[in-house]
């Protein structure tokens, strides 16, 4: 979903233990074998530390650095850009999980925008940045509903 300062996923269902998703969230190694959107990602699980990326916006790959914001086990990972004051765009992304049960889960990705620049860049980048996340979102689920059911 796109509005004037945010651009989301769907909010996705995962059959799989919240555990098991985090676990394959937080695996920035493997990102290759389930997210088209991101499919390189070089992080450690710690605030403030770098989080370089492999963006594919349709435009081929590029490389994103933003820094580790919030780390909530489980729950909520979030990373965001530099941020600096006077900056004409400044982003958060934040991605949510929520246990539904044993082995059921939700996931959404949320990136928030501020900035003198968020118009325009919403404007040209808000329909990509929704596409890659939705990838991400239904690439997770794919990917950790085959591996909970293969160890069940």
């Amino acid at each position: 979903m796109i509005t004037e300062d945010t651009i989301s996923s769907d909010e996705v269902v995962i059959e799989a233990p919240v555990q098991c998703v985090w676990d394959v969230l937080v695996d920035f190694a493997n990102y290759d074998k389930w997210n088209t959107f991101c499919p390189g990602c070089e992080a450690e699980l710690e605030i403030g530390s770098p989080v370089v990326m492999q963006v594919d916006l349709g435009f081929g790959i590029q490389e994103q650095t933003e820094y580790m914001s919030r780390i909530d086990p489980g729950e909520v990972i979030a990373w965001q850009m530099e941020n600096k004051p006077g900056d004409p765009i400044h982003a958060v992304r934040t991605q949510y999980l929520k246990a539904l049960g044993d082995a059921r889960c939700s996931y959404i990705s949320i990136d928030e925008f501020s900035g003198e620049a968020t118009a325009g860049m919403m404007e040209l980048m808000a329909k990509p940045v929704e596409t890659g996340f939705n990838l991400c979102a239904y690439g997770l689920k794919e990917y950790c509903e085959a591996r909970y059911s293969e160890s069940v």
